[in-house]
């Protein structure tokens, strides 16, 4: 488990502005992966926040084979402890579907034309991505780097404002009591 970061710190943006530089600097298979990585991170680090500190529980849910290692499970578990809405798990599944698309193939499968935020079925979903909408993006690249950020700062964010879940109540042995 790591520390949860104060997202003002020195250290925090210095770490974002080398994530925005990484990216810039990225092809389109390399923004994908970063980005979401990224992403991830962040939803890590949000359940980290919530979740009772517990070293040896944590490593067997979240490392590993471990049933909330993926990036997919993460995204559920925050959904259904009612840390995201409806609209921001979608968005943070298509993300980790662009992500897959780019980390598991090299062509596209029907018209193995090469992938790249130009192929129809990529820039849908970075376009359809509702956490930028207001941005009335036009470019799916731009729209999936700036969904990625704004994610993250959203979750910073959260931990920032958020209580542990051990302390808006728990179920106890009369023992303990």
């Amino acid at each position: 488990m790591t520390s949860t970061r104060d997202p003002y710190s020195a250290e925090a943006l210095a770490r974002m502005q080398a994530l925005v530089e990484e990216m810039s600097e990225q092809t389109d298979r390399g923004v994908a992966i970063v980005g979401s990585a990224w992403v991830e991170e962040a939803l890590h680090a949000t359940l980290e926040a919530f979740l009772h500190p517990e070293s040896k529980a944590w490593k067997r849910l979240f490392e590993g084979n471990g049933p909330l290692a993926t990036f997919s499970a993460k995204i559920d578990l925050l959904h259904v402890l009612g840390l995201i809405s409806e609209i921001v798990r979608a968005d943070l599944h298509a993300i980790r579907e662009v992500r897959n698309e780019f980390a598991h193939q090299i062509a596209h499968k029907i018209s193995h034309a090469k992938l790249g935020f130009g192929s129809q079925h990529i820039q849908d979903k970075c376009l359809a991505l509702k956490c930028v909408a207001h941005e009335r993006l036009s470019d799916p690249r731009e729209a999936f780097i700036r969904a990625c950020a704004v994610l993250n700062a959203d979750f910073e964010m959260v931990r920032m404002f958020g209580v542990k879940l051990p302390d808006a109540g728990q179920v106890i042995a009369s023992i303990e009591r």
